[in-house]
């Protein structure tokens, strides 16, 4: 729209100068709150992030919850009156390297060597 148009749209509809500045106030108005729902640090966008990150911190959240489940399960099996014998075994030849008298333990060096 070039001035002409809008002179002649104002002319013709019978717009007065101050009836057009307030048209003209509150088009800005609306454009600028338009604007900062849309564009501000509490507008849609950023909604639309922090609910990607709840989500993500949620995902986070469940797997170290059934992380915990599973040490907290772990721990219970070990517990004096409620021994589990199959789960002590296991702990112990994992984590202190206990192995069976018939059993045959063999080593494998992760070192690199010097020339690779």
């Amino acid at each position: 729209m070039d001035k002409n148009s809008l002179y002649q749209f104002v002319k013709k509809h019978n717009i007065t100068k101050p009836l057009f500045i307030s048209y003209c106030i509150a088009f800005c108005v609306i454009l600028y709150f338009t604007f900062f729902t849309i564009f501000s640090e509490k507008g849609l966008i950023q909604l639309f992030v922090l609910k990607k990150q709840i989500n993500n911190k949620e995902n986070i959240k469940q797997e170290l919850s059934d992380k915990m489940h599973a040490k907290k399960n772990m721990v219970d099996g070990m517990n004096v009156e409620a021994l589990d014998v199959d789960l002590l075994d296991e702990q112990a030849r994992k984590t202190l390297g206990y192995a069976g008298k018939n059993e045959v333990i063999i080593y494998q060096d992760n070192k690199p060597k010097k020339g690779d």
